[in-house]
């Protein structure tokens, strides 16, 4: 293989290489983090995906840590983001039919059913927070995920602590993947103004 060829290979390759590791270093940031157990009025959870109109495994995650800080007193509210998903349900109503049928009263619950991307769920969850003078939350969502969604709702004024979830179902490596290049264009989104 001639020298030229083998330089124009190997540079995409190092230029990779230096923006996955600072990248991957983000997403795996909250990996080892628990959660920092004091009492706020609310918890957002970030809506996943519905299966035949029932959690997914994902969300159904991102739920039982919601529905565990508001059985152990942490949250008194739970906001539940997301929008409408292939079936025509929102995702903030099947979320809700989840933690009502393991006992947590409707009326803790607040639907925030226009958002269809974490940015949207930031700033949609953001007028529910300002309505009610919320000034602290726990933001519910999992750990590959929680830099860009706590980057997110900082820029949105929120005053979010991480409850990360840590993943027993999903293939991690893929959604670390993925979730450097949602923060690659996160970054060129607020470089672009």
């Amino acid at each position: 293989m001639p020298f030229q060829k083998w330089i124009l290979m190997i540079i995409p390759v190092i230029i990779g290489l230096f923006l996955l590791i600072p990248l991957w270093s983000r997403v795996s940031q909250y990996d080892d983090t628990s959660i920092q157990r004091r009492p706020h009025a609310a918890g957002l959870v970030l809506g996943a995906a519905l299966w035949d109109g029932r959690p997914s495994p994902a969300l159904r995650e991102r739920l039982d840590q919601a529905y565990e800080l508001y059985r152990e007193g942490l949250v008194q509210y739970l906001i539940l983001s997301g929008g409408k998903g292939d079936d025509g349900l929102t995702e903030a109503e099947g979320m809700k039919r989840y933690l009502v049928e393991r006992g947590v009263p409707s009326d803790r619950l607040l639907l925030e059913d226009q958002a269809r991307n974490t940015a949207e769920n930031i700033a949609y969850s953001q007028t529910i927070l300002s309505d009610r003078n919320w000034n602290q939350i726990y933001l519910i969502t999992h750990d590959y995920h929680m830099y860009r969604a706590l980057r997110l709702a900082e820029r949105a004024g929120i005053d979010a602590t991480p409850a990360p979830v840590h993943s027993r179902v999903l293939f991690t490596p893929f959604y670390k993947a993925r979730e450097c290049l949602a923060i690659i264009k996160m970054w060129i989104q607020e470089t672009a103004g």
